[in-house]
């Protein structure tokens, strides 16, 4: 009988001391996606995300990119209230003032004026941001590798076959809450072990079918798949290139590629043990979708997507039960998954545990 990995224990999933732990060992010191490039290409742009359990601020700051915490230095009021579920850009006039007591903040976080006080130079703790292939991603420690360390090689993959994607801007947002740990939700999407079970219209109409392979690749898992026959799939194509890709980083960033170059992302923003909002946006060459495109946003979101929805929620209510024991993960003797096996999971679980050595 061959020897498989078991999969986590339960208490990864339900216990809110863990999830506290995660906070500081991984969301505090991993590159997290927020946003894209154009949007804070002007002079003044800002953009607001949620990293972890914190709030944090990418601005354009006379050409810099710059990234900040989302709180004001003197009562911790945040500076930019976010308006959405997913983060938001905006423009300033070239400061940000807080909404409390109007201390007023250039944009590289320091402090331009607090009311015609003398209070000193103050400054608000910096953030690291780095681009990858025109996405945008943070850091929140400032000893942490950097983006290309963390994921060697990924944004010169994904730019081979989706060279137009730092071109991109945002055209769609769709959001969920999902009823079940962030680890659920990663791992879901990490593995097609069940697609050919769940994800019919993924399997045969968005690749092609026997293409699939997901390779782990130390914080990055590549997704890779040939799309399919269009007049024998019936997927509308909205541009040239026959690929899919799709580019994950740990713990909760993906950036896919659809055949024909369609640009879409996952983020994944952990709210409590057991909620996670997940984030869905299209990033087209307007920010006006078309007919088609919606078409193809509709037919990913209905399918693909929502079919995972009562999965994940139900995953977390088993995984609460007495009855639930670890079982054996389905792995493969070359460590690359298909729709046969699940060899991504046990590697996601890896980098969990060097992640949390030592502190649960």
């Amino acid at each position: 009988m061959p020897d498989h990995p078991q999969g986590l224990a339960a208490r990864y999933y339900t216990d809110p001391d863990i999830f506290a732990v995660e906070m500081d060992a991984i969301f505090a010191r991993s590159w997290i996606m927020v946003g894209h490039q154009s949007q804070v290409a002007e002079p003044g742009q800002v953009l607001t995300a949620q990293v972890g359990d914190e709030g944090v601020i990418v601005a354009n700051d006379n050409g810099t990119i710059t990234g900040f915490y989302n709180v004001c230095q003197h009562r911790g009021h945040q500076l930019i209230p976010p308006t959405g579920p997913g983060g938001e850009a905006t423009s300033v006039k070239g400061t940000i003032t807080c909404p409390y007591h109007a201390w007023t903040y250039n944009l590289d976080g320091s402090l331009f004026h607090a009311r015609g006080e003398q209070v000193g130079e103050i400054c608000i703790p910096t953030v690291r941001v780095e681009n990858y292939a025109g996405f945008l991603f943070v850091n929140l420690d400032a000893d942490a590798p950097s983006l290309e360390e963390w994921v060697p090689g990924m944004s010169a993959e994904l730019l081979a076959i989706a060279p137009k994607t730092p071109e991109r801007v945002l055209s769609h947002r769709r959001t969920h809450l999902i009823d079940a740990n962030w680890k659920i939700a990663v791992e879901n999407y990490n593995e097609c072990y069940h697609c050919p079970n769940v994800h019919k219209a993924f399997t045969s109409g968005v690749v092609a079918p026997g293409s699939f392979t997901l390779e782990s690749k130390g914080r990055a898992i590549h997704q890779r798949a040939v799309g399919p026959d269009p007049e024998k799939s019936g997927y509308t194509r909205t541009d040239e290139g026959n690929d899919y890709g799709a580019f994950f980083t740990w713990p909760t960033s993906s950036i896919q590629c659809y055949p024909g170059q369609v640009i879409n992302t996952f983020r994944w923003v952990p709210l409590a043990v057991d909620h996670t909002l997940l984030i869905r946006e299209w990033w087209f060459d307007s920010p006006d979708v078309s007919v088609e495109q919606m078409e193809v946003i509709d037919l990913d979101w209905d399918t693909t997507v929502a079919e995972d929805f009562d999965i994940m929620d139900s995953v977390q209510i088993g995984i609460r039960s007495r009855g639930y024991t670890p079982g054996p993960l389905i792995t493969h003797p070359s460590g690359i998954a298909s729709v046969h096996s699940e060899d991504t999971v046990p590697h996601l679980h890896g980098l969990l545990h060097e992640a949390l050595a030592g502190r649960v």
